[in-house]
């Protein structure tokens, strides 16, 4: 299965924000001839992305400032000859985190831009997107740009259902990758016969990915800082990982990479899915 239809959020902002937040969805809808549905509305409860405080704003001021920033992202994606729809939030009866999950029920990918310090709202659409969707969400830093379809990607592979999912959904990225480099803490847990890094390589080896096993030390910074040193190294420009979500006291007593990287930002392009 391919990418044929991709959901992605567009927080209304500067112009310039707007145009880095289109830069990678563009690139991949490209790369594989997709559909794109923009979904433009204000998620930030306090401040937009380009950090202008919205609680200043009038309702009219904000629905201005949409329309303006819906007309851009339809100049944008039609001059690279995309096709595409761009809409609104069509009610309010419901919360921000479920409109980018809805529409990524029926896309085969969401994509949203997501920084270190976001606020309640965009953690609500993130957090929709990753664990009420059903489908793989790949979080952007803010101003990333991408030139081009993603090469080398990094694969955190624990073995869990969620890293699974993570990873096939991630299948029409990873086979068109130039190097697949699948990751294991193996101190951090005992892997079973068939749970092995060394055979999901194979694995993906026979979708025709050129993918190779890094088995790593978990050392002081824990998994994440592990997983991200070998991204650094291979000069990675995706990660893809199992989301998952703990209870509370969980998360305090033993941490969670997932709620780390929420809390953090990506420092790449991170796809997700629980």
């Amino acid at each position: 299965m391919g990418i044929t239809t991709i959901a992605l959020h567009v927080e209304p902002g500067t112009l310039e924000t707007v145009d880095a937040c289109l830069a990678m969805p563009s690139a991949i809808a490209e790369a594989h001839a997709a559909h794109v549905t923009a979904l433009v509305f204000a998620a930030g409860m306090f401040r937009d992305a380009s950090g202008v405080n919205l609680t200043s704003l009038t309702e009219q001021d904000l629905i201005a400032r949409e329309d303006a920033v819906t007309v851009h992202v339809r100049k944008v994606l039609e001059s690279r000859g995309l096709r595409f729809e761009v809409r609104g939030r069509s009610s309010f009866a419901y919360g921000v985190g479920e409109v980018l999950a809805d529409q990524m029920r029926v896309s085969d990918v969401g994509i949203v831009s997501f920084g270190p310090g976001a606020d309640v709202g965009r953690r609500f659409v993130a957090s929709g997107g990753i664990f009420t969707s059903g489908r793989p969400l790949l979080l952007v830093p803010p101003g990333h740009v991408a030139a081009s379809h993603p090469s080398r990607i990094v694969l955190a592979w624990d073995a869990s259902p969620a890293a699974v999912r993570a990873i096939h959904g991630a299948l029409p990225f990873i086979k068109r990758a130039e190097a697949v480099t699948v990751v294991s803490v193996t101190d951090d847990k005992e892997f079973r016969q068939g749970q092995s890094g060394v055979e999901l390589a194979h694995l993906l080896a026979r979708h025709g990915a050129h993918a190779a096993f890094r088995p790593v030390q978990r050392g002081r910074g824990g998994v994440g800082a592990a997983i991200l040193d070998v991204a650094r190294k291979v000069q990675a420009d995706m990660m893809v990982m199992g989301a998952v979500r703990h209870a509370p006291l969980h998360n305090l007593v033993f941490g969670s990479a997932t709620m780390d990287l929420l809390d953090r930002g990506p420092t790449l392009p991170t796809l997700l899915a629980e």
